[in-house]
Order: structure tokens, then sequence, then C-alpha cells
């Protein structure tokens, strides 16, 4: 039953960290352009957070 509850806090930790990374990406696109280096570095950090995130569904 608790790891049943620590996979949902996991989930929705995951989730809130990945709803803020996509305003922080939002961010640098508007700021530094979409094709800078630093919002295409940005971008992929993300694409690895959201992997996680569908690994720990996908493994439930």
């Amino acid at each position: 039953m608790d790891e049943k509850i620590n996979d949902e806090m996991s989930r929705a930790l995951l989730l809130e960290r990945i709803e803020a990374m996509r305003n922080k990406l939002l961010d640098i696109g508007f700021r530094d352009g979409l094709t800078a280096p630093s919002t295409l570095k940005y971008s992929e950090l993300l694409d690895e957070e959201i992997k996680v995130y569908q690994k720990l569904m996908k493994d439930t």
C-alpha cells in the first residue's frame, strides 16, 4: 500500500516538474528564439523528463 502511495506521489511530483519545465522552455524560446542552442538544450532535458514519466506510467 505504501509503495502505491509513493508511486502516485512520484508521478504527481514528476508531472509538476514537467509542467514547470514546459513553462520555462516557453520563456527560453521567447527570449532566445526557438532554434537557439539554449532552447534546444532545455527541450532535450524536458524530453528526458517526459521519457521518465512515460516509463513510470508503462511500468504501473
